[in-house]
C-alpha cells in the first residue's frame, strides 16, 4: 500500500511540472508580439535620432563651406557626401543669404536640410500614412567674397 501511495505523489508532481511549463510557454506566446512591437518602436526612434544627427552635422559643414569659400556647389557636394548613407532623392538642401544674391563679408548664410523619412521597411507609412520630415539648419557669418 505504501508503494502505491508514493507513485500517486510522484504522478501529481509530474503533472504540476508539465502544467507550469505549458503556462510559461503560453505566456511567452502572448507577450512576444508586444515585445517585438516595443523593439521596433525603439529602433525607429534610434534611426530618427541618428538621421537628425547626420543632418545637423551636414548643415553645419555646408554653412562652414559657404561662409569660407562662397561656393554653393562645394557646399552641395559636401552635404551630399556627408549624407551618402541617406536616400539623396529624399533630401532637400536650401542655402539662403541675408544679403540676397550678392553676398558680402558679414552676411549671415543659412543652410537648411529637410529629409523625408519613411522608416525601416516603411513602417512609419503604415502607422502614420505619411513620412516624417526631419529638418535641420545651421547659420554662419560670411568670411570671404
Amino acid at each position: 500500500m505504501d508503494i502505491n501511495l508514493m507513485k500517486l505523489v510522484k504522478l501529481k508532481k509530474l503533472k504540476s511540472i508539465y502544467y507550469i511549463g505549458g503556462q510559461a510557454s503560453l505566456e511567452f506566446v502572448l507577450v512576444i508580439p508586444i515585445l517585438i512591437l516595443v523593439i521596433m518602436i525603439v529602433s525607429q526612434l534610434g534611426y530618427l535620432v541618428y538621421y537628425q544627427n547626420v543632418l545637423e552635422q551636414s548643415a553645419r559643414e555646408g554653412a562652414r563651406i559657404v561662409s569660407t569659400t562662397n561656393s554653393d556647389s562645394l557646399a552641395y557636394q559636401r552635404v551630399m557626401e556627408m549624407c551618402s548613407n541617406l536616400d539623396n532623392s529624399r533630401l532637400k538642401i536650401d542655402i539662403d543669404s541675408s544679403g540676397g544674391r550678392h553676398r558680402n563679408v558679414g552676411d549671415i548664410i543659412t543652410v537648411s536640410l529637410t529629409y523625408s523619412y519613411s522608416g525601416i521597411f516603411k513602417l512609419i507609412n503604415l502607422v502614420m500614412s505619411d513620412d516624417v520630415f526631419i529638418k535641420s539648419s545651421s547659420s554662419a557669418r560670411m568670411e570671404c567674397y
